[in-house]
């Protein structure tokens, strides 16, 4: 049996999102008024190639849902799937509120995104070591810890009903 969870946005990830888009769109703009008058074509070309593809990288790598199934858990990105077979999970621990996995000052971002559509990318705590992120809402956010490999950070929109699905081992 297949499962489906959403990876929804808290209100915080939800406006660095929009902020981001609204300010790309903006200077896009800008860009294109400043050719229109004859001023730095080639910045331009360069400030909008590289405005579009943060964009688009964002929009690639954002964790639509995560799927659980017989065999194992899968997060569904718009370019990928990571899959993490049941005999990959050593255990799954949620991400408590007050130690943070996402904390400013706690949290490293060595790769990847840290706002705009969640927490995606590759991070490091002094807790945890480095781990690869999928997170949309660090208040539902679970770390699996997998036998061979760093450990992936994860949420869901359900995360009660989550958490008993896999201690269950899925559907069996």
């Amino acid at each position: 049996m297949k499962t489906i969870y959403e990876c929804s946005q808290s209100k915080g990830i939800r406006w660095i999102t929009i902020i981001f888009f609204l300010i790309t769109f903006f200077s896009i703009l800008l860009v294109i008024n400043n050719v229109s008058k004859g001023e730095g074509v080639m910045e331009a070309i360069l400030v909008t190639t590289i405005l579009l593809t943060a964009s688009f990288a964002c929009v690639l790598a954002f964790p639509m849902y995560v799927i659980v199934e017989d065999d194992g858990i899968g997060i569904r990105t718009m370019l990928y799937t990571i899959r993490i077979p049941y005999e990959d999970i050593d255990h799954i621990e949620r991400v408590d509120e007050e130690s943070s996995l996402f904390c400013v000052t706690k949290t490293i971002r060595l790769f990847g995104i840290g706002g705009v559509f969640g927490y995606i990318g590759l991070f490091s705590t002094k807790d945890v070591g480095m781990f690869r992120s999928y997170v949309t809402d660090s208040k539902k956010a679970f770390l699996v810890y997998r036998t061979n490999g760093m450990p992936i950070a994860l949420s869901v929109s359900e995360p009660d009903e989550f958490m008993p699905y896999y201690l269950k081992g899925g559907a069996k």
